[in-house]
């Protein structure tokens, strides 16, 4: 593995970490660029600031004990663009980010999830 493709995987696996170890959404963001782009479905999200906003709203939304049913499916590092799959239990079934690193930093992320409907 090259050395930038190590860096990106550290990368991720910090950002994994914060977030499953709920270590707060100030620790999730430390892994983000200044001027970072966070792209969803709903909404473009430019900046630490409106990164934060979107945490804030996904983590508020998760199932009860969600955090702890999450499971990592797959993870691919290519240079500076890392992707993962991962699961929420049979609530989340799919969802999908892809990530941008730079200097040690996320600039861009993609993010996607499926829902299953509420019963």
């Amino acid at each position: 593995m090259n050395t930038e493709s190590s860096v990106t995987e550290t990368v991720i696996r910090n950002h994994l970490q914060a977030f499953l170890e709920q270590k707060g959404i100030a620790a999730i963001l430390d892994d983000y660029d200044d001027n970072a782009r966070f792209y969803s479905e709903a909404k473009i999200y430019q900046g630490k600031q409106e990164i934060h906003a979107f945490f804030s709203d996904f983590i508020g939304s998760l199932p009860a004990g969600g955090i702890d049913r999450f499971s990592l499916r797959s993870q691919r590092v290519d240079g500076s663009i890392g992707y993962i799959t991962w699961s929420v239990g049979s609530d989340i079934p799919l969802g999908t980010d892809t990530f941008v690193v730079n200097n040690g930093k996320i600039v861009s992320q993609t993010f996607a999830m499926y829902a299953a409907p509420a019963q």
